[in-house]
């Protein structure tokens, strides 16, 4: 089992698996807006939006360079997508969130229309998912990008050395860059062609996955890894009896 994201998998008591850590992808904490940049913007009374785990460790680094606190933000309304960012959000800034059932970009952006919201600040990687920003464009979103990380995608030489392309191995996709760390590590033009079973942490994940021209072998019941896993052993322990 190849595990692709930047976060040590969890320890595994299966004698039918053999996890490999071998990162795809790294994360760089680095920003440019000043707190004038912000405050200018937030006279507007947007929602914020917080992407990701990385995006809330990315505002912390970015707190903390400026010597600020929450408070900054005063009564902005705060949105999360998926249940792992709004715990990361809380545990590290101690601010709730609300996320959508929905736990996508194409959830945030049905919310913010459903909740007649149309204006964002969008607190994000440098680069975000195009298909979101084409969707908040589409639904007339007016959106202020405050990248703070950077996600660059790796040829990761060890992974290049150790993978053994096998109906037998998983590849385990913990975000959508992961797939593109996979391609460029094993020079590949898609994933069509692996007979490695692909496994999604969740639904932009696995969108990803299938725009690669990939197949999504299973997809996280939850967006945590300790879940994926029990469900990867689970599921391979009862493909195994007779």
């Amino acid at each position: 089992m190849y595990h692709t994201g930047i976060t040590s998998p969890p320890e595994i008591h299966s004698s039918q698996f053999e996890v490999l850590h071998i990162p795809t992808i790294s994360v760089e904490f680095n920003n440019h807006h000043t707190p004038q940049d912000i405050s200018e913007f937030l006279k507007s009374k947007p929602v914020a939006i917080i992407m990701s785990k990385n995006a809330v460790s990315g505002l912390k680094n970015w707190l903390e360079k400026y010597n600020l606190a929450m408070d900054f933000f005063g009564e902005t309304p705060f949105w999360t997508v998926g249940e792992q960012t709004h715990q990361h959000l809380l545990d590290e800034l101690r601010l709730e969130s609300w996320h959508p059932e929905l736990m996508t970009g194409e959830g945030i952006i049905q919310s913010l229309v459903e909740k007649h919201q149309s204006r964002i600040l969008l607190i994000s990687a440098h680069e975000p998912q195009q298909s979101f920003i084409e969707g908040l464009t589409s639904a007339g979103i007016h959106f202020f990008h405050f990248p703070v990380y950077a996600t660059r995608i790796l040829s990761n030489p060890e992974f290049t050395a150790q993978f053994t392309d096998h109906e037998n191995n998983f590849l385990v996709c913990t975000s959508p860059s992961t797939t593109d760390g996979i391609m460029k590590s094993l020079s590949i033009p898609s994933l069509a062609d692996l007979k490695t079973k692909l496994v999604s942490i969740g639904p932009t994940t696995s969108s990803a996955i299938r725009a690669r021209n990939g197949t999504v072998y299973h997809e996280s019941s939850e967006q945590k890894i300790s879940s994926l896993y029990s469900e990867i052993i689970k599921m391979d322990f009862c493909h195994e009896q007779p």
